[in-house]
Formats: structure tokens, sequence, C-alpha cells
């Protein structure tokens, strides 16, 4: 037995219909099941309950034991004081507690039990998959609607606090914002050292001139640290950028982040840390004004111009330095301007809106993600095929938050799609026995 299981049918009132005794015989109705609580402290806040018509007004600690009681030391803890109902699953011991109990597995139907533990332990992605045709468009949209906008407020608040990091500079904390959505998962971790590493301001001293806005970027990224030996000694591009850094980092006082911090292994071509910091250098150059557009864009198609930028020739050739390859295209690319405005635009315009309290605001951000094309990885496609619709990023927004949020922690009674499975079986059954 789980203890979510039990905050799950308390939340739910599975018990409104049943006549209810606690386990030493008196006759209990729950008026209200109070709010939960995520806090230390009771599981539940502002209950009110009547036993034998007496009416009580409190708190509610539910365990799967009645000996959980003493082995979280609940006993000596004043917060529990409030306490006017301890619900367990079994009582496996008597406590002289102050407020009455209530021994909750007489009520609970044995199928409830069996669906929630089919779930739960499942080593499927989608332990739910031969459910979903039986969810309507409806119900879908109405899930990843929430879905999206809880994944909105969570990423509104990671800006947030990457504002409080930047002494609540809007530019620095865009443009850090900025740098960190290059590194799309694998290499998200190192795009942020480097964003902390590079302030915004010194880009902005030299942003007339391409090759010092690249050797910036490449230089604090650990990648220009390597001897003039080989290969690297022939490269005339890599010299030059070494030779610039070198200068800038001296006047500057910089310390480049280390060259093992970059994940280069498993990658598609195109995501190659050096074709994304020189993507990234081509957008700071070419759109200097860029943060600034970041900051106050309105509609998706605002970047656009950003996916005919292609960063200096040598990355046509090259996806590491002093090792040349085919040619190839090192465009930007419709698919990571829309991540761009996902990753980017999203969050900082809804903490703009939050931070102005503009409600209109906050809707038009929602429609950006109306705007961008579905996003297109290996985990929403696995979704798709079970049968989740593929609209735009709206849709895989909240595909996303549900497979993090939901999926891999097994989540599955806070998610929409598992209560319905729960709601199918029988929610209450008589007691099979009751003391006194």
């Amino acid at each position: 037995m789980d203890e979510s299981l039990l905050h799950y049918f308390w939340r739910n009132k599975i018990f409104a219909t049943v006549p209810l005794r606690t386990t030493d015989g008196r006759e209990l109705r729950i008026l209200r099941g109070g709010n939960p609580h995520h806090d230390a402290g009771p599981d539940f806040k502002q209950a009110l309950i009547k036993v034998d018509g007496l009416t009580w007004a409190g708190d509610v600690e539910i365990h799967v034991r009645a000996s959980d009681w003493l082995r979280h030391g609940h006993q000596h803890d004043e917060k529990y004081g409030s306490i006017v109902l301890h619900v367990v699953y079994e009582e496996d011991v008597g406590l002289s507690l102050h407020c009455p109990t209530l021994e909750l597995k007489p009520y609970i139907p044995p199928e409830m039990i069996a669906e929630y533990e089919k779930l739960s332990r499942s080593l499927e992605l989608l332990p739910c998959r031969s459910f979903l045709p039986s969810v309507t468009p409806l119900q879908f949209t109405e899930l990843l609607s929430r879905l999206a906008a809880e994944r909105c407020e969570r990423r509104k608040q990671e800006f947030f606090d990457m504002l409080r990091n930047c002494h609540d500079s809007w530019h620095e904390a865009v443009f850090r914002r900025f740098v960190v959505s290059f590194g799309f998962r694998t290499n998200a971790a190192a795009f942020e050292l480097l964003a902390r590493s590079l302030p915004y301001k010194y880009v902005l001293k030299h942003k007339d001139s391409r090759l010092q806005v690249y050797a910036l970027v490449f230089g604090q990224a650990g990648m220009l640290e390597a001897e003039r030996t080989g290969d690297l000694e022939k490269d005339s591009y890599y010299r030059m950028l070494q030779d610039e850094y070198r200068y800038l980092r001296y006047k500057y006082g910089l310390s480049a982040i280390p060259v093992k911090t970059w994940n280069l292994l498993r990658l598609r071509p195109q995501n190659f840390p050096c074709v994304r910091l020189a993507q990234l250098s081509e957008c700071l150059y070419r759109s200097p004004d860029l943060i600034e557009q970041l900051l106050h864009c309105q509609k998706a198609e605002s970047l656009a111009h950003i996916s005919d930028f292609t960063p200096n020739e040598y990355w046509e050739t090259h996806r590491h330095f002093g090792k040349s390859c085919p040619p190839h295209s090192c465009q930007i690319g419709e698919q990571t301007v829309n991540l761009l405005v996902i990753n980017t635009i999203v969050p900082v315009r809804l903490a703009y809106a939050t931070f102005h309290g503009d409600d209109t605001m906050k809707e038009e951000v929602f429609s950006l993600l109306e705007e961008v094309s579905f996003e297109n990885n290996v985990i929403t496609r696995q979704y798709v095929k079970a049968g989740f619709p593929n609209g735009s990023a709206f849709h895989s927004q909240g595909i996303l938050e549900l497979y993090k949020q939901y999926c891999i922690p097994k989540q599955c009674l806070r998610c929409d799609i598992g209560c319905l499975i729960m709601k199918q079986c029988p929610t209450t059954q008589r007691p099979l026995q009751l003391s006194g």
C-alpha cells in the first residue's frame, strides 16, 4: 500500500456515501476533507468532521499504518497538536491519541488497489496505453493545456531565479536564458556555465566585430585552450581566434570554463558544441539588439530572420577546430528558432508579464506556443504513436511535462488519465468488519 493512494482516496471523497466509524466504534462523518498541505506538518489542513454528532475542526494526518505516527516522531512534534482525525490503512497498533482514528482497509475495494499497483509498478513508459483509445479529444486537450501551463509556470520561476542571480538585470538574465537555449538537452549545463562566465556587457562592447564576438564565445567555452600543435598549428582561423581571445581575456580578467564540460558523445552533427557555439556567435553579431528583441517579442515570427543566419564559412567544412569534414549546412534553421521561442521567449515574456501584472500579455504568451510547430523528438513520438495529439508546440510542451513530471516518477494519481482509470473501478465497498 502506498500513502499516495490513500491521499487520492481522501482528496476524491470516495467514502462520501458509506457509513463510517472510527476504530473505537463511534459514528464518523466527513464534512470537509481539508486542503492538501505539502510543507512540514499534517497532510490536510482545515478539515471538518463530525464524531457522534459533535463537530471537530482541524487537520488530518494520513499513514499506511498507525505505527507510522510513532515512527515519524509526531508524538514529539507540536505541529500535530491540531489533528482531529488520524487516517490509516491499517491499525497495526493501538495509539492513545487526542483524536479518533479511521481505518480505511475495510472500505477500500481490492480492485482499486490492484489497478493502482498495475500502473505504478509497470516498467512501461505509458502503462495506461491500453486505456488511451477511450480518452476523448476534449480530455486530451484539457490535460495537455493544463500541463503546458504548468511547464510554462515552472520555466517562468526558473527565469526569476536566474534574474535574481543576475542582480535583477533583465538584459543579463535574458542573455543567459538565450545562451542556455542553444545547449538543448545534451549540453544545456555547459551552455549555462558559459553564460555565467561571459557577462553580456563585454559582448555588447565588441558587437561590431565578428571576430571578437566569436573569440569571446569560443574562448569562454574553453575551445581555444589547446596548444597549437599538429593540425591546430596549420589552422589559421583557430590561431586568429586564439590570439584575439588571449587579448580579450587579459583585458577583462576572464576565465574559460573547462573544455571537458562539453558532451561530445552520441550527438547528431548539427548538435556538435562547436557548431552550436558558432550559431550563437553569429546571432550575437548579426543581431546586436537581439536581447532587447527577445524581451519584447510578441510573435514567434519576429525571430524568423534568425533562421537565415549562417556562421562563419569555416564551419561549413568543420565541426571541430583543426579537423575538416565534407561541406555541410550549418545554418541555424527553423527548428532551432522554434526551440528558441519555446525555451527563451515564452518563459521570459511570461515572467515579464507577471512582473508587470499584465494578464493580457500572459494570454499572448500562451498563444505563442500555438504558433510554433509540434516538437518532433524521441519522447513526443512515443506519445503521438500511443494516441496523443500533435497539433502545435502547445501539445508537445504538455507531453514533455507529462513525461518528466508524471510518467517518469509514476505520479499516475496526479494525472487526469490515471484518475480516469481509477474512476472506472468500484469506488467503495461495505466495511468487512467494524469494531465497536
